[in-house]
């Protein structure tokens, strides 16, 4: 039979309910879906007992707590917090009664498989495919489901079908020439640049255990809708003479398919998986690195992966590099529907994986403070543009968001002698967003103006201020939202084909990316997501363990560097760096502000930050302390 996959439409308001009403997005082609289709989804049941899962992770982060860093195990979590068994026997039968059939059960979900036919009959309204004006085709329900009695007694949630759109990856390609060297202060970067700059340990700290620095013994979730090229991976290394340099082979990556996995390469985001195994394997190439593929990033596929992810319970660290409009789950966006139960089910199930010491990571998003367009765009009336907004997941307190801006280091000598001189030092990063030319979103065929490509920030409008922030108040006027992001790193700017003329790529940097035989220059939160993953990873190694949701520790360390002085705290205070300035089309940046909303704390000064500092610093890229 045919498995029609699970992918979002742009938008309830659009689809879900303007298809369902007859007024179709511009340039929308809407057919029934075979009535015979293989369909299958996950529906989700509400946890147990929150409060006091909201005490153990506090407890878990707490130290001297008798819950330090004492994580739960996938059936000690259901045990304490999952629904009942009864309740998951109610779904159940509920659900085999309307001809479905139960073909895996979670710690807090059922997945389900059954024709259109009877999904429909199960909802209540047919299924449509929906074919849009970029050529994309999408799944949606004709009209709002309305669920079994007993299902609404249960609270269950189910994300597919929403209308929703699909998360987009947060890499960009740039238009520019990659050298073989490094002839620019502002990149392109390789990984070994960026670890010198940001003052990673040498390659050459031993710990206790007689175990290398490098994040030996860290599993790395990295959960994306592609592939890579195992070649790719090995060039990345090859150009920077790893091996040569270090007598080891160049890292390698598993891979784990969720849902029937990613397209083959180079379908899907094959250039955002490979940039992402990369930069982790960069900044920790002694780490576990797992490719955990889907066929899209629809919500339903993304809930699917981070399902396996916290039930298998293999992996220390999950990386996130997609985004989202955190705005597009909220009523005015789906005609009315209220779809925010679906983040919660994304932030309940990261508060699963932190209770079990899982951190998870996420891009902050690419369009600066404006990440959603207005209501116009998905209404098809006039003046689409982008509006002050913030990206999911990274809006969920339990995710680490990542955003970060441009990087300065030593520029090279001029001329450059043989061999080349590689010094990467940091210098200073600036925040500046790019204006960017109006362009189609999410395929409508309609244009969306005043967009700013910068790292992703702001206040959610969905999720409340979480503690380890309370303390901005101090500093800025309170607000009730959940502060984007918590750090950054290299970001880059000026993107390829969206850039506004103007645009100073001479003065943006940009990382090279190893891709289908080749080497390209990307930009975006992409980047910073994965390389903070690597410089976690190191410390995941030299903490003994795993860390969970790490927010706590990163903003009490950015509330301290404040009180003593911020910028201008002593060195072994400057746990981050402070001086970025900027504009993101929304928020000024300056260097005396306690955190802004492109870098969150700042960009991390690793030794510093997580107690390395006994540890010698990189040096030069391709050296023995940086290969």
């Amino acid at each position: 039979m045919i498995k029609l996959r699970h992918v979002a439409l742009p938008l309830c308001a659009v689809l879900a309910g303007s298809v369902a009403h007859g007024a179709p997005a511009p340039g929308a082609r809407v057919a029934a879906v075979a009535p015979a289709a293989s369909i299958d989804f996950e529906v989700f049941l509400p946890l147990r007992n929150k409060t006091g899962l909201t005490n153990l992770l506090t407890a878990q982060q707490t130290v001297g707590s008798a819950s330090y860093h004492k994580w739960l195990t996938p059936a000690q979590f259901a045990a304490q917090f999952g629904p009942t068994a009864a309740s998951m026997s109610n779904v159940s039968a509920a659900l085999t009664a309307a001809g479905l059939r139960v073909s895996a059960t979670h710690t807090r979900s059922i997945h389900v498989v059954g024709t259109a036919a009877q999904v429909g009959k199960f909802f209540g309204s047919d299924l449509n495919t929906v074919t849009l004006a970029d050529g994309h085709s999408r799944m949606v329900t004709a009209k709002p489901p309305v669920l079994p009695a007993a299902l609404q007694g249960e609270k269950v949630v189910i994300a597919a079908f929403t209308g929703i759109p699909d998360k987009h990856s947060n890499a960009k390609r740039v238009s520019v020439t990659i050298p073989d060297n490094r002839y620019s202060n502002v990149g392109g970067y390789y990984y070994n640049d960026m670890k010198q700059a940001y003052n990673y340990p040498s390659y050459q700290t031993m710990l206790p255990s007689g175990k290398r620095l490098d994040g030996t013994g860290v599993k790395v979730a990295v959960l994306m809708s592609g592939d890579v090229l195992d070649t790719d991976l090995a060039a990345y290394f090859n150009h920077e003479h790893f091996t040569t340099t270090t007598g080891l082979p160049t890292p390698t990556i598993t891979r784990f398919g969720v849902d029937g996995g990613p397209p083959a390469f180079p379908g899907g985001a094959a250039v955002e998986a490979s940039l992402d195994v990369q930069q982790v394997l960069g900044g920790a190439p002694g780490s576990s690195v797992t490719l955990v593929g889907i066929p899209d990033l629809s919500d339903a596929h993304i809930l699917d992966g981070y399902v396996a992810i916290v039930d298998n319970n293999k992996w220390d660290l999950v990386n996130s590099s997609f985004g989202g409009c955190e705005l597009g789950y909220t009523p005015p966006y789906n005609a009315g529907i209220n779809e925010t139960g679906v983040l919660a089910i994304y932030d309940e199930v990261f508060q699963q994986g932190n209770a079990q010491g899982i951190t998870f990571m996420a891009s902050s998003g690419d369009e600066a403070g404006l990440e959603c367009p207005n209501l116009n765009y998905f209404y098809g009336r006039p003046g689409a543009v982008f509006v002050p907004s913030v990206s999911i997941p990274a809006s969920s307190p339990n995710v680490t968001a990542v955003g970060g801006g441009n990087l300065y280091t030593t520029p090279p000598p001029s001329p450059q002698p043989t061999p080349p001189v590689l010094t990467s030092k940091y210098v200073a990063e600036l925040a500046f967003g790019d204006a960017e030319i109006p362009y189609d979103v999410y395929g409508f065929g309609e244009n969306v103006s005043r967009g700013v490509w910068g790292a992703g920030g702001g206040r959610s409008v969905v999720f409340a201020m979480p503690a380890y922030q309370n303390f901005t108040a101090f500093y800025n006027p309170p607000a009730a939202g959940r502060i984007v992001p918590d750090v950054g790193m290299q970001v880059g700017g000026c993107p390829g084909g969206i850039s506004a003329p103007g645009c100073p790529v001479k003065a943006r940097s940009y990382v090279i990316t190893n891709y289908g035989g080749g080497r390209i220059g990307l930009i975006g939160t992409s980047i910073a997501s994965p390389e903070f993953v690597g410089a976690l990873a190191l410390y995941v190694e030299m903490s003994g363990g795993r860390l969970g949701n790490i927010n706590t520790f990163l903003w009490t360390k950015g509330y301290v560097q404040v009180d003593l002085g911020g910028a201008g705290a002593s060195p072994i205070a400057q746990f981050y760096h402070k001086q970025q300035g900027g504009f993101d089309g929304v928020y000024s940046h300056t260097s005396t502000a306690g955190f802004d909303y492109m870098y969150g704390n700042g960009s991390p000064n690793l030794r510093t930050l997580f107690g390395m500092t006994a540890f010698a610093p990189a040096g030069d890229p391709q050296t023995p302390s940086n290969p």
